[in-house]
């Protein structure tokens, strides 16, 4: 341990202890409104379940952390690999969100789920000791600097899978460099999203050695996902039966632009259809108002099959409300063209890895910067077109839906690039397998 580590962990310290107080005070106020504290009490204090002397014996303990729900199911096919490249693997894996949990537990091979603890030196050394990791792999830019420290004490090799340096975040790291730095350093290798990481990595002085580009895991957990779908649901595989938009993750501020587009479409494209499917759904009400059209609400209430909604449900509905979660990936296939939610709000767009496997041309609107990799790379590929008005997403539209063969190629090149992208994953998450 250096001594920059060791000046940047005693100043650590002391912070903790100045805002411990006021973190006490914030818990205790919330649980005195009826606010949840998000967590399980006991895993946040370090008690998480303790992975026993007997079980560990000839076995490596593999530690996964990953924050939220995206993060979590980006881990999914690196598990699955993990199980089947050594049988005496067991993988712990911790989250931050009730969600994140949620999802964890319906979607992965792991041997052990859990909060993951403050990061008090007290609740971290203590989880250090329950789970007793042998390697610790921590997804895109969780940075807890007890927990990175205490790898270091403890000789735990540990990695940094999927990282990245947005624009947005450069200039922060680049100002706390002399904290940033220690902590990077500590990370035996830091697997990084694109060649431009990188550079901003080798900017705060990272030693090139422990800088891997990797691309985007998330490239490769979606077209297993594509995979296995077909591979347990063949009768889901269907095409669109009538020129179709799906807006898929849409926010309430930006939902009149949508229902706008498409009345002023349907004069010209008698037979368009429009699927909706929003990111939340407190608003369900409200989105419902708003709809002049023939439509269908789609929501746990209603027992749908698949095929039959693929197949027939646009004979008698101009609007397809989507209001079930885990539909919207099944739901690509029904469209010609995609529209990002979260672009035309300041929110910043969110996953365009999905209608890419599915190979759908995407739209999206001036506020994409939570995407701006995976958006300029598509656009490079002439599979993606960024717009800035209504005016220019009305004039879009027409143009590919007057141009079928054009927007269909489009869609292969974003397919092309996502499988293309995949196999350089692959090569790496092969490398780190070989290390853990």
């Amino acid at each position: 341990m250096n001594f920059e580590s060791i000046f940047i962990f005693f100043i650590y310290q002391l912070f903790q202890l100045l805002v411990f107080p006021f973190f006490l005070l914030y818990l205790f106020i919330r649980k005195l409104q009826g606010k949840s504290v998000v967590g399980n009490f006991w895993h946040r204090n370090g008690f998480v379940p303790i992975v026993d002397k007997q079980r560990i014996i000839n076995k490596k303990v593999v530690w996964i952390h990953a924050v939220s729900v995206g993060e979590i199911l980006s881990v999914q096919d690196l598990i699955k690999q993990l199980k089947i490249k050594n049988k005496n693997i067991i993988c712990y894996v911790t989250t931050g969100t009730e969600m994140g949990k949620k999802i964890a537990h319906q979607n992965l091979d792991a041997d052990f789920i859990s909060f993951l603890p403050y990061d008090f030196l007290f609740s971290m050394f203590l989880a250090f000791k329950r789970i007793k990791p042998s390697s610790l792999i921590i997804i895109e830019a969780e940075i807890w600097p007890n927990m990175l420290m205490l790898s270091k004490w403890f000789n735990i090799f540990t990695y940094l899978l999927n990282a990245r340096i947005s624009k947005r975040s450069k200039n922060k790291y680049l100002m706390l460099k002399f904290i940033f730095k220690p902590l990077f350093s500590i990370f035996k290798f830091i697997f990084i999203q694109s060649k431009s990481d990188k550079i901003n990595f080798e900017k705060m002085n990272i030693k090139e050695e422990k800088l891997q580009v990797l691309g985007n895991i998330k490239t490769l957990n979606v077209l297993k996902k594509k995979e296995e779908l077909i591979e347990k649901h063949s009768e889901y595989l269907t095409r669109p039966k009538y020129p179709t938009l799906l807006v898929g993750s849409i926010h309430p501020e930006e939902i009149d632009i949508y229902l706008e587009l498409f009345k002023n479409l349907k004069p010209n494209f008698p037979e368009l259809k429009l699927i909706l499917a929003p990111r939340h759904f407190f608003w369900k009400e409200e989105l419902i108002k708003k709809i002049d059209d023939k439509f269908l609400l789609w929501d746990e209430k209603l027992k749908l099959d698949f095929k039959l909604l693929a197949q027939n449900i646009f004979d008698k509905y101009e609007i397809l409300l989507v209001f079930k979660l885990g539909e919207l990936f099944k739901l690509y296939q029904l469209c010609n063209i995609f529209y990002l939610g979260g672009t035309f709000v300041p929110i910043g767009g969110h996953n365009l890895l999905e209608p890419a496997v599915w190979a759908k041309v995407s739209i999206i609107g001036p506020y994409y910067h939570n995407c701006k990799d995976i958006a300029d790379r598509l656009e490079n590929q002439n599979a993606l077109l960024k717009i800035k008005s209504k005016n220019d997403l009305i004039k879009q539209t027409i143009f590919l839906l007057n141009n079928k063969k054009l927007s269909e190629q489009m869609g292969e090149n974003a397919l092309n690039w996502l499988e293309s992208e995949s196999l350089k994953v692959q090569k790496k998450i092969n490398y780190l397998l070989d290390l853990l």
